[in-house]
């Protein structure tokens, strides 16, 4: 009776798995779910596929923007480093608020760093200029670094920009992330829970869930690569049409970050959290994988 057994089990999870959302805005008669649990995991649904899977560049001509770690137009630097000409603005604001500005120009086959801290109240307030070989972007698991290389003077390579997102130096990193037409996914690690809605009326529950320390690493790097401590203008009143809620509140440290919008939000912040989001969706989808598992 064994292998029927499993037989079973696989056909199950084919049904758990394999189905599509049909719980659609607009259908009618849909109630509430009622909640259900099973030792199975239940997964997450992959992000709708008509949504922004990508973030669209920033407008050509901004600045490069960080708030203490959290940045804000970074692609542009990345666009820097593969011109031959041209020149971007990187804006570093102090604790006190006081912004630090970095203007490079290609110039002569190198790069020209210009640094003004004329209004850093706590600084040397004085404008200086460099001339270096080149930008580099170095990359790891846990941070990206922008570096000047082969500068005059003393120091021969200049660290531009860095932005951390090592999760391990955070007291505490938890999240809640509500998604999908109704908003009734769910992936939550306070509780360690996973929620799938089957479209039918029926929720499968994942209880005991925890997510992986890479997954967590991974996700951490979502979140600050959006920018999830800096205010956004987000929006959760369009019209949603075969599209996505998304509801996530984010505990870090002593801290709590909460967002609510739509996947048909346009804006810049809109687009840059539902990337951040389905991104998120997308790795514990990953790692939650029935057969695997």
């Amino acid at each position: 009776m064994k292998p029927y057994r499993w037989t079973i089990m696989l056909l199950l999870l084919a049904m758990i798995f394999g189905c599509s959302d049909s719980l659609k805005p607009g259908n009618d008669g849909a109630q509430p779910p009622s909640t259900a649990q099973t030792e199975t995991p239940a997964g997450t649904d992959s992000a709708d596929p008509k949504e922004p899977s990508a973030i669209e560049p920033a407008t050509e001509g901004a600045d490069v923007i960080d708030m203490h770690g959290m940045v804000e137009n970074r692609e542009l630097l990345d666009a820097f480093i593969g011109q031959s000409e041209g020149s971007q603005r990187l804006i570093r604001y102090t604790i006190e608020g006081d912004p630090i500005y970095h203007d490079l120009t290609h110039k002569d086959g190198r790069v020209e760093l210009r640094l003004d801290t004329t209004e850093d109240k706590f600084g040397q307030g004085q404008v200086r200029t460099y001339s270096c070989s080149k930008l580099n972007r170095e990359e790891t698991d846990t941070y990206i670094s922008y570096i000047l290389t082969g500068c005059d003077g003393e120091s021969k390579n200049m660290e531009l920009l860095h932005i951390s997102f090592d999760v391990s130096k955070q007291d505490r990193f938890e999240f809640v992330l509500k998604y999908g037409p109704f908003g009734t996914h769910e992936i939550n690690t306070v509780e360690q829970k996973l929620l799938k809605d089957l479209g039918n009326g029926q929720m499968v529950e994942v209880s005991d869930y925890s997510l992986p320390e890479q997954d967590r690493q991974k996700i951490y790097r979502e979140l600050v690569l959006a920018g999830y401590l800096n205010e956004k203008n987000l929006s959760s009143t369009c019209s949603l049409q075969n599209g996505n809620s998304y509801d996530l509140k984010v505990f870090i440290n002593g801290g709590e970050r909460h967002f609510q919008w739509k996947s048909c939000d346009s804006g810049p912040d809109g687009k840059q959290m539902t990337a951040a989001a389905n991104e998120m969706i997308r790795i514990v989808q990953a790692g939650t994988d029935p057969i695997t598992n």
